[in-house]
């Protein structure tokens, strides 16, 4: 069986998406499957269990096929032709897309909305409910799990060897921008505080929204580990064997989640109950706004937690007080 999932979208969109290709994957364990999508983030996915191969969208999803009665062709008709089922999630209100498909001789096409609308359920499970029209079974809460290589692992075990002897080894993804980030000082606090109170070592998760802070970030931290995200699965190995992680309402907690990696995300203005990392270790903290959650207040939920020891089940703690806590944006 041939299976193509059109996924197009950010780190978290696709980590959302691996229970639906699990399920894919259990109930046709032989079938070849192939997404479109972001290959940059599909890697995760990529001969690593869900995934045989990534196509990019700019060349398979031309402008023909989202054109009423699109001349396709015959290289983009064979390809689509050739596979028994296409899962495609886009926008396709006037079915243009789907009548394209079924005209060219696609064989089982199945076309979703790519978000859920309401707040009422988790996006991994939204995203995996559409298969019930083709008759398998999606038993909600649904969990992102990555599948490691051995090469992903020991790229993980030789990145961490300087550092081993510490602990905890905290990873930490320093989003700082817009209405999902947190200031900067707070994470450079904690991560003192663990480095010089707790006496473990900071790992500090680089990506392009956080190179603006790299430098000062360097000089607060000389000796830790710098992790840039050039490569994912290399990312996820390394987040495998740390002992906790930090960070924000971002793809990479999503991914910290999905390897098994106790963590902790802060909530802002986002529903958690739709949007929140999806693990069996994962604790959310929650408040209308970034600014309001303190950094003495994150080193108390450490610290009362065990590191993270006991983190056992999904929570979202909103216990604190800090939705309606009155202060200054920093």
């Amino acid at each position: 069986m041939r299976i193509l999932v059109i996924r197009r979208g950010a780190i978290g969109d696709v980590i959302i998406t691996l229970p639906t290709l699990g399920i894919l994957r259990e109930y046709h364990p032989d079938a070849y499957i192939e997404v479109i999508g972001n290959r940059e983030y599909w890697e995760i996915a990529n001969k690593r269990y869900y995934v045989d191969a990534i196509s990019a969208g700019e060349i398979k999803l031309t402008q023909e096929l989202y054109s009423k009665d699109g001349k396709l062709s015959k290289e983009i008709t064979d390809y689509f032709s050739s596979f028994d089922l296409i899962l495609a999630y886009i926008n396709d209100p006037e079915r243009i897309i789907k009548e394209n498909l079924k005209r060219i001789g696609a064989k089982q096409i199945l076309i979703y909305l790519p978000f859920p609308k309401g707040d009422d359920l988790h996006a991994a499970d939204y995203t995996a409910l559409i298969l019930r029209e083709i008759g398998l079974d999606v038993n909600p809460p649904l969990f992102p799990k990555v599948h490691l290589s051995s090469e992903d692992l020991d790229f993980a075990s030789k990145f961490l060897s300087p550092f081993m002897k510490y602990e905890p080894l905290v990873a930490i993804h320093p989003r700082t921008y817009g209405i999902k980030g947190w200031s900067i000082e707070k994470f450079i606090n904690i991560g003192k505080w663990i480095e010089n109170t707790l006496g473990g070592k900071s790992i500090w998760v680089i990506g392009p929204a956080e190179e603006e802070n790299l430098k000062l970030i360097k000089s607060n931290f000389p000796t830790s580990a710098f992790l840039h995200l050039n490569y994912l699965p290399k990312v996820a190995a390394v987040l495998n064997l740390s002992h906790l992680y930090l960070g924000c309402d971002t793809g990479i907690s999503h991914l910290a989640a999905a390897v098994g990696v106790p963590i902790i995300t802060l909530f802002g203005p986002t529903n958690p109950h739709v949007w929140g990392p999806r693990g069996k270790k994962v604790l959310i903290i929650k408040a209308d706004k970034m600014y309001k959650i303190q950094e003495d207040e994150v080193m108390q939920i450490i610290l009362k937690y065990n590191l993270s020891q006991d983190i056992e089940e999904y929570k979202i703690l909103t216990e604190l007080g800090l939705e309606t806590r009155e202060g200054s944006e920093l």
